[in-house]
């Protein structure tokens, strides 16, 4: 996959790649139609170039725009669940310190295994931790295994319960995001695009200027397919997505007690 490359690498493999569709089109066209009297299309060319240009960069801006609102929807879910796993954490404590310590054990080791082992395991290709899901299991009936003993035990459960199962449901939700990737008539869209677009170019001669104008459009292009294909992919390099929120979680006692989960 392009990008196992390095980002700069991956992204001027794209953007040139782009510039020799364009190129190789436009000589092509050149070669097919030189006995034709290209030249006498100019002013039909130029309109035929407009309005295909047009076309390309409305479809390269709706899959652009698109593919960024879902970068940021994964985002705000890993946010989202940061704040739920702290909402059941920090509620377990409120719910009875000692009872609850086994549950907040594995709740910590769930929160270290996201951040150390699935979230990279997604980058990956591969699914969901089966360890995460056990220790999310054991979390979820030690709550349901919960005696409430007054008002406030009571008024506790029910959240606990409710958040628990929606962390379930933002895990879900990570997973069907690592898996999307860039859609394929997109990616054909784009090559045509490109390749059209170049080939009405070919009532123009390759003066430098001309072949210049033409590489802009090219590595403009190529560079918008680059960051398409990068939002595409939102756990790995270059447009991977980092669980600050996670971090700054688990940066607290959640930490210290995830050791206590590898104890006997």
């Amino acid at each position: 996959m392009i990008l196992s490359l390095p980002p700069f690498l991956a992204g001027a493999v794209i953007i040139l790649g782009t510039i020799a569709i364009a190129f190789a089109t436009y000589f092509a066209a050149r070669a097919v139609m030189a006995s034709r009297g290209v030249d006498d299309s100019r002013d039909l060319a130029g309109s035929v170039v407009i309005r295909v240009s047009a076309l390309h960069g409305l479809i390269l801006a709706l899959v652009f725009a698109q593919e960024l609102a879902n970068f940021d929807q994964i985002g705000e879910t890993i946010s989202r669940e940061a704040a739920v796993i702290g909402d059941v954490y920090y509620d377990l404590k409120r719910f009875d310190v000692e009872e609850t310590r086994s549950a907040r054990v594995d709740l910590a080791a769930y929160t270290s295994i996201v951040l150390r082992e699935e979230l990279p395991g997604l980058a990956d290709g591969e699914n969901l931790s089966g360890e995460a899901w056990e220790r999310w299991e054991k979390v979820y009936d030690a709550i349901l295994a919960l005696e409430p003993d007054g008002v406030r035990q009571e008024t506790l459960k029910p959240l606990l319960v409710k958040y628990v199962r929606e962390i379930s449901s933002l895990r879900l939700m990570r997973e069907d995001a690592a898996g999307e990737g860039v859609n394929s008539l997109f990616m054909l869209a784009a090559i045509v695009g490109v390749a059209l677009t170049a080939m009405a170019y070919c009532a123009f001669p390759p003066t430098a200027p001309n072949l210049l104008l033409l590489s802009i459009f090219g590595a403009y292009t190529g560079l918008i397919v680059f960051f398409v294909i990068a939002f595409a992919y939102p756990y790995s390099e270059p447009g991977e997505i980092r669980p600050a929120s996670l971090e700054r979680l688990f940066a607290g006692e959640i930490r210290e007690l995830s050791g206590a989960a590898a104890e006997p």
